[in-house]
């Protein structure tokens, strides 16, 4: 069961889109209130949004 689990996992991450190469904006500005661009930039961040429908953001680090 677990194995069936862990390979429909695959199967669906293998047919999501998602953004490559993400960075932080440098040119925030966290002392002001002001409008300095989007937070996060990279590659291919407008592949798979689809009207109507969320998308969700996936953040994983370790410490």
């Amino acid at each position: 069961m677990k194995q069936l689990a862990l390979a429909a996992c695959l199967a669906l991450s293998l047919s999501s889109f998602a953004g490559d190469n993400l960075k932080i904006n440098p040119h925030l500005d966290y002392s002001s209130d002001s409008i300095d661009g989007p937070l996060i930039t990279g590659d291919h961040m407008d592949e798979g949004f689809k009207q109507g429908r969320p998308a969700y953001l996936f953040m994983y680090g370790e410490g």
